[in-house]
């Protein structure tokens, strides 16, 4: 009966992290794409109907979630006799994640940047005239790197619970 208790209390916990880690992450991945495109912005062409800076911001918003999404995923979780310390392992992988869920979209960005660059396109000067071609490519690799990494991020939440748990 306590083990199930324990399983209820790591499932509701679970549910309050994500909701409160991906507005988190969101807010944060949205900012700092701000940040390093400091000449655009990204807010204005928002509400200017920019339909390409809406697909690289909503890029960034998903691919964090993916990254993330193995902070929640956790089976290991729900049979731990210590559901304390196993929150805490899932924080603290969630804390790593993060960082590392941000890291790899700003690098993967950046990336691109110098890619396209060399092909004479200014993918930022794109992005702010609308160029849907050029955000549609760019989400795609934020999209895909966090897919790649997704798998790595989950097993380092994995090595976080186990260590605690244990």
């Amino acid at each position: 009966m306590s083990q199930q208790f324990g399983q209820l209390i790591v499932s509701v916990a679970n549910i309050i992290i994500a909701v409160i880690l991906g507005v988190l992450a969101s807010y944060i991945g949205v900012w700092l794409f701000s940040r390093s495109t400091r000449h655009l912005d990204d807010w204005g062409e928002l509400r200017r109907g920019n339909t390409g800076m809406g697909v690289v911001l909503g890029a960034i918003i998903l691919g964090i979630a993916i990254i993330l999404k193995p902070a929640v995923d956790l089976p290991l979780a729900a049979n731990a006799a210590n559901p304390g310390l196993v929150l805490l392992g899932e924080i603290a992988g969630i804390v790593v994640a993060l960082v590392l869920a941000l890291s790899a979209i700003v690098f993967s960005v950046g990336l691109f940047g110098r890619l396209v660059g060399g092909n004479n396109i200014d993918e930022l000067y794109e992005l702010q005239n609308g160029n849907t071609a050029v955000a549609a490519i760019m989400a795609a690799v934020i999209l895909a790197v966090s897919l790649l990494i997704s798998g790595a991020v989950a097993s380092i939440i994995h090595w976080f619970v186990t260590f605690l748990a244990a």
